[in-house]
């Protein structure tokens, strides 16, 4: 099975050493929210963000979603064969259900994510198909490998070992039941810290040029969906 984490997300609450700013207020009162309801974004905060320390990493809600809708709702998805979370920048985790439908519009996805960090999940009440989590990267990555001996944790990064499309799948396995880790990049700009890249002992770089996440996420998940065969057999009994 494929596990996709998305790191060192940008998606967090507007904090509070921006809620009582003017630019923050007045965007607030328009979605007739409190400023620490609403979800720290560069789009309409980024001179506000400047502030903040990191503030280049941060508020940038539209690379998780377009990477979640890169690999959700795909055969490899809807073979049970994916597993996708995301780690957000405080170092908690979100648990994505490959049933969740997630809107196409980027104002409702951003509406979801609110309710996500103020509820703990989604929907509120009933089973989660998104559910926020204090687990931590590292209890994420060793609940997937699951005691495995074989699971393969790879971290796809600037620097990392030059590897092609063949080279790629070279590296997967063929047998769906070895757990396989990939950890993606969901920040703009800058590098992992030397924690998230300790616990990941195979580190790739798929291009010499930078890639964005959602790009990187498709290729790992369709050349994994080839190497298992997952491609070929949904034609079979059609």
């Amino acid at each position: 099975m494929l596990h996709l984490i998305l790191l060192d997300c940008g998606l967090e609450l507007v904090p509070p050493e921006l809620a009582r700013l003017k630019e923050i207020q007045q965007f607030a009162s328009k979605r007739r929210k409190s400023p620490r309801e609403i979800l720290l974004d560069q789009t309409h905060h980024g001179r506000s963000m400047t502030r903040l320390a990191d503030g280049a990493r941060r508020g940038r809600p539209d690379i998780v979603m377009h990477s979640l809708m890169a690999v959700l709702e795909t055969p490899l998805c809807k073979a049970g064969l994916l597993g996708v979370h995301l780690h957000l920048l405080d170092g908690r985790t979100v648990y994505v259900s490959p049933d969740v439908r997630l809107p196409r519009a980027q104002d409702r996805f951003v509406g979801l994510m609110e309710q996500l960090l103020l509820a703990g999940q989604v929907p509120p009440d009933g089973n989660a198909l998104l559910q926020l989590s204090d687990k931590t990267l590292d209890q994420l990555i060793r609940e997937l490998q699951a005691g495995s001996d074989s699971a393969l944790t790879l971290l796809a990064m600037e620097g990392g070992t030059r590897t092609d499309i063949s080279r790629l799948a070279e590296i997967l396995p063929s047998d769906p039941n070895i757990p396989v880790i990939v950890g993606v990049g969901a920040f703009p700009h800058g590098t992992f810290s030397d924690n998230i890249r300790g616990l990941f002992p195979i580190q790739i770089e798929l291009d010499p040029e930078v890639m964005m996440a959602w790009h990187v996420c498709a290729e790992v998940l369709w050349t994994y969906s080839w190497k298992t065969g997952v491609s070929q057999r949904r034609y079979e009994g059609h």
